[in-house]
């Protein structure tokens, strides 16, 4: 009786994990799906405008000065925390053009993005090539691991 358990649960279990190797893993689905939405927030919303930016800008420079003010910093990390705040004052804001220029060429490349990973993840679309050689690199890293073991005795 024990015998048939164990053979039903070692064959049980082989077909899970021969079913499961077609899925993504869960981790992975989020992550897309993370990905996905925060580029469809990005297409909806479009560009930041000018005024953004400079808003921005200010709030970044209050959380800066108050960051100094508060006296916890001495020495190195005020000297970053000042010349921090010196960048972010002389920095130019781009114009609205620049702005809408690079909000398309990030989303081209999420979405390039998404398209190579949803590739990688497909096993259709994996280069053959490509599996071989990691096969022939790993079996050549196991012979240079096993001849140095040789050689140690």
């Amino acid at each position: 009786m024990k015998k048939i358990l164990f053979l039903l649960f070692f064959v049980i279990s082989g077909l899970m994990i021969a079913d499961d190797h077609k899925r993504m893993p869960a981790d992975m689905q989020n992550k897309m799906w993370m990905v996905k939405l925060k580029m469809d927030l990005a297409e909806l919303k479009g560009p930041p405008s000018l005024a953004e930016l400079k808003t921005k800008r200010e709030n970044r420079l209050v959380d800066l000065d108050l960051l100094i003010d508060s006296g916890k910093y001495k020495g190195n990390a005020l000297e970053r925390l000042t010349s921090m705040r010196n960048r972010v004052l002389e920095t130019n804001l781009p114009s609205q053009d620049q702005i809408n220029q690079r909000h398309d060429r990030r989303l081209r490349m999420m979405k390039s993005k998404m398209r190579s990973r949803v590739k990688m993840m497909d096993r259709k679309f994996r280069d053959p090539r490509r599996e071989r050689d990691m096969l022939e690199r790993e079996r050549r890293e196991m012979r240079k691991q096993r001849n140095k073991n040789r050689n140690k005795d």
